[in-house]
């Protein structure tokens, strides 16, 4: 015979318990309140993971067009390369270029007006992007449009492909 206390619990409006039955019962809503604690952080790292902006790593910088084509606070869509990119000058000597590719589902983005200001906008399912950080508001997207490095350098714009 075992030592283990099996004296019946009385707890009233339920069927008696004895002490074991009531601590693992204890023991198990324990496991799993600290389980469920420690996937939540988990699962708010995977969230601002996947949230994360990608970076194109390419190789040389390549001569996209004249930095003349393109003044301070307007936006072009160009084909280099067999990409097609999103670029954006934001003063004399900052360009930004993102791939057209949008990050919910793939759909071709382009360059759209939202509220009189330029966005890049997906027709498929409303996201747009912000022309100088890549980054959504609106639609369901939430992760930025890869980014590709871009510059001003004299009479050109590179962007490292």
């Amino acid at each position: 015979m075992s030592n283990e206390d099996t004296t019946p619990i009385a707890t009233e409006g339920c069927a008696c318990s004895n002490r074991r039955t009531v601590l693992r019962g204890s023991l198990a809503a324990a496991a799993a309140g600290a389980g469920s604690l420690a996937l939540s952080g988990c699962t708010q790292q995977l969230k601002e993971e996947n949230a994360a902006q990608k970076h194109h790593t390419g190789g040389d910088f390549t001569e996209v067009m004249a930095s003349a084509d393109l003044p301070v606070g307007e936006s072009t869509q160009l084909d280099v390369d067999g990409r097609t990119l999103l670029l954006h000058r934001e003063d004399e000597d900052n360009v930004t270029a993102y791939s057209n590719v949008c990050t919910h589902q793939g759909c071709a983005v382009e360059i759209t007006e939202r509220d009189g200001q330029t966005t890049y906008g997906c027709p498929c399912h409303g996201s747009h992007f912000d022309p100088v950080t890549g980054k959504p508001y609106g639609g369901p997207a939430k992760k930025p449009l890869t980014d590709f490095q871009a510059r001003v350098d004299g009479e050109q714009i590179l962007v490292k492909l």
